[in-house]
Formats: C-alpha cells, sequence, structure tokens
C-alpha cells in the first residue's frame, strides 16, 4: 500500500481548499474533488511531506498544520507496484490564498484548484473524496483534532 497525506486546508471562513482529480476509467467519469497532498518518500515525516506536497501543488509555505484528523485506506490498482493507498489527512489553517502550483499539476491528474465553502460542501455541488467530506468537515470544524485520527470508510 502507498503511504499518502492530505490537508483538510481551511481559510478564516472555513472553505476548503480542493483539488480536482481526473483520469481516464475513473468513476465519476468528470473526476472528483479531494484534499490536496501526496505520497510520503522513504525516510520523510508525513507531516514534512505534507508541507512539501503543499508548497509544490498550491505554492503554500507558511501553513498551520494542527494533527491528523481521518485516515482512510482505499484499494485500486496503482501500477506498477501498488494495490492501493493508505492516507492520512492532517487538518491545516492557512489564510484565503490565490493558489500557484509550483509542479505541472496535469502530469498528476489535477484538473482544477478551488475554494469551496461548508454549504457547498453539504449540496455535493460536485463530487467530493471522500464521499462523505460534508460530514467529516463539520465533525473537525466543530470537535477540532481528534486524540487519533478516526478510521473512516471508503464509500463506493
Amino acid at each position: 500500500m502507498r503511504q499518502a497525506v492530505r490537508a483538510l486546508l481551511l481559510d478564516e471562513d472555513d472553505r476548503v481548499l480542493l483539488v480536482h482529480f481526473r483520469w481516464e476509467g475513473i468513476e465519476p467519469a468528470d473526476g472528483f474533488w479531494a484534499c490536496p497532498g501526496g505520497g510520503v518518500h522513504h525516510g520523510e515525516s508525513p507531516e514534512a511531506a505534507l508541507r512539501r506536497e503543499l508548497a509544490e501543488e498550491l505554492g503554500l509555505e507558511d501553513v498551520d498544520i494542527m494533527g491528523p484528523v481521518w485516515r482512510l485506506t482505499r484499494l485500486f490498482p496503482m501500477p506498477p507496484q501498488w494495490d492501493g493507498q493508505t492516507e492520512v489527512t492532517y487538518l491545516a489553517r492557512t489564510p484565503h490564498f490565490e493558489p500557484r502550483p509550483r509542479v505541472d499539476l496535469l502530469a498528476e491528474n489535477v484538473h482544477g484548484i478551488g475554494w469551496f465553502s461548508p454549504s457547498d460542501i453539504a449540496e455535493g455541488v460536485v463530487a467530493f473524496s471522500p464521499r462523505d467530506l460534508s460530514e467529516q468537515l463539520t465533525r473537525v470544524v466543530v470537535h477540532g483534532v481528534p486524540p487519533a485520527p478516526r478510521e473512516i470508510p471508503a464509500l463506493g
């Protein structure tokens, strides 16, 4: 299993910054919006990996990483070496900003970056990952970082 980290990145109005993933054969066909992040390199700490990913994908250097909030494991083929991914999502806070990626996001199947309000997420204006992002977001906003990350199911 590939080890990965993601950021539930909230601004001062609890808007969430998400990235849009889309590639051939994915469901839904239009892709989905998910928290930014990526794989943890060998010997890299999860927090260092998250800071690196946020700098690469968003141009974000100064972020308050508050702690892990959930862990999600998905089984799916990730050629050539992985059978799926276990990702830990961390709550992170930052003032609202305009993303400025430093890498070619299309090479990573990322086709957009956008801020979503809690009401946008609750209304399900697009497909989100995790599918119950609204529930997870509400839990984090109300209760903060739990003593240990919650295991959440991969919903179909």
